[in-house]
């Protein structure tokens, strides 16, 4: 049975009602005078205290319903209280600017998907017309199908990394315990040799310490991880690559470029677009992925370059 402040507030007056008529009738005796009166006045009490408290419910509905269709413009609700209410009113707002930065991040990014899928597509339609009107002469027919291939394999990653997140994020949701674990020395150690080609071509320096440690998992998606660090570390790296793997934690450090404070807080946000037009979806699996198998990730600037590091989450006691 669904009891509302509303049904609160009835028997309320019914109580201050029958006090009255008390009062007002037979004679009573001092001492139960002073007890109604005082029944008569907390009843007051507590009927204006509800009456505030009603209003004030009846702006944070409100204000709830207009963000649940995407108003986000109103600015948080001020009461003059201090109390539950006020730390429930707190609690909304924050949200409400959680959820209006998902939005805003969330609609930059599938700006960014468009004109990542927007460009090969132009490509693969304008080789296609070119091969379909007979401009191209058949000595030159090849590079054009391996660039239609090649456009067509870049897309098909792209679609694969926002369909492998969203299957991670639903694993989270799931909340299944895993019992599989991974061998991380060996897993990059592995990874190394197939970034040595391109570490070779920029001519950095890897140093790699690794402990022959598990991590809790599945390989294939902490070769994920390990992969995004990796590539992200290539990229940005001047000199040298610094990769530490202990028990219980992982460490990349690349002597690159540092971030600005206001980055390194979004930088694992999915739907946030990175340096360099990067659109942010490889460093988004691998917090994923991290709170997945119960492992937090961090990124630090460092006094030349920067670091990112994974730690398995304190086990509550």
């Amino acid at each position: 049975m669904r009891t509302s402040i509303r049904d609160f507030n009835v028997v309320l007056w019914i109580s201050l009602i029958l006090c009255v008529l008390l009062l007002l009738g037979n004679p009573l005796p001092p001492a139960a005078v002073v007890l109604v009166v005082l029944i008569i006045l907390l009843n007051l009490t507590i009927l204006c205290w509800l009456f505030f408290l009603r209003l004030d419910i009846r702006k944070m509905l409100n204000f709830c319903q207009a963000v649940r269709v995407g108003n986000y413009d109103q600015k948080p609700i001020a009461l003059s209280r201090n109390d539950e209410i006020t730390d429930l009113n707190k609690e909304i707002a924050a949200m409400k600017e959680y959820l209006q930065a998902m939005h805003d991040a969330k609609s930059q990014m599938i700006q960014n998907i468009s004109h990542n899928l927007k460009t090969p597509l132009s490509v693969i339609m304008l080789s296609c017309e070119m091969l379909l009107d007979g401009d191209v002469e058949a000595a030159q027919v090849q590079p054009y199908y391996r660039q239609i291939y090649q456009v067509s394999e870049k897309m098909l990653k792209e679609i694969e990394r926002l369909l492998e997140l969203n299957r991670i994020n639903h694993l989270i949701t799931l909340n299944e315990p895993c019992t599989q674990e991974t061998a991380m020395k060996e897993l990059i150690e592995n990874r190394i040799e197939v970034f040595a080609p391109l570490i070779e071509k920029r001519g950095l320096q890897i140093e790699p310490a690794l402990y022959p440690v598990k991590f809790k998992g599945k390989p294939e998606h902490w070769e994920t991880v390990v992969d995004n660090l990796l590539e992200n570390a290539v990229r940005y790296a001047e000199t040298t690559i610094k990769i530490r793997c202990y028990p219980q934690s992982l460490a990349i450090y690349n002597d690159g470029i540092r971030l600005p404070s206001a980055m390194l807080r979004k930088i694992f946000d999915p739907y946030v677009k990175g340096e360099q037009g990067k659109s942010g979806l490889g460093l988004a699996m691998v917090q994923s992925i991290a709170n997945l198998y119960d492992y937090q990730v961090f990124a630090e600037n460092k006094t030349q370059g920067m670091e990112f590091k994974i730690l398995a989450k304190e086990k509550e006691r």
